[in-house]
């Protein structure tokens, strides 16, 4: 049997104890939108990037704190094209109150952490073109997951609720590239 094909990634879905909070977070400082806003759930994409992030409370059961220590998700790596754009993050971060570990080089590439709400860790990533073949990458431009070939020409798939188009997922001013 031959293995069945992916497309790509669908989305994120993150458990948060206040959407609200998280909402306005992967809003003002990442560029999603709000596709669908209910009370507990909220459904954010950015079709520029083919990324979609669901926030949920669980009907306010969420318990605890993110702990990347813990079996599970230990962080979200976001790619970005080049240092000057990781340089061109800082300064977003920093013109949006949010702290971070500032610019770090690494033997596979650049990277800044943050934390979201709820302490969940965000990583904007760059890697290096020279360390791109040790992960059997040959065109670093590879190694960012797509989900359609053309983002802004593919409809939106919002998981139980059916598909939106380009133009009606869109974002507000998005932040630097």
């Amino acid at each position: 049997m031959t293995q069945p094909a992916l497309h790509g990634l669908s989305h994120l879905g993150f458990s948060v104890h206040d959407v609200p909070a998280a909402v306005q977070f992967w809003v003002e400082v990442f560029g999603f939108r709000a596709v669908v806003d209910e009370p507990g759930f909220t459904f954010l994409i950015r079709v520029d990037v083919g990324l979609a992030i669901g926030v949920g409370d669980h009907g306010g059961a969420v318990a605890g704190g993110f702990d990347e220590r813990r079996v599970g998700l230990d962080h979200l790596a976001l790619a970005v094209p080049n240092l000057p754009g990781l340089d061109a993050w800082a300064r977003w971060l920093d013109d949006h109150g949010v702290p971070h570990s500032g610019v770090v080089a690494s033997d596979a590439g650049s990277h800044l952490n943050l934390r979201a709400p709820d302490s969940f860790p965000v990583e904007l990533f760059v890697l290096d073109p020279a360390a791109a073949p040790t992960f059997g990458i040959p065109d670093p431009a590879g190694a960012v997951a797509r989900t359609h070939a053309d983002p802004a020409a593919a409809e939106v798939s919002v998981p139980g609720r059916g598909s939106l188009s380009p133009t009606a997922a869109r974002g507000p001013s998005a932040p630097p590239r």
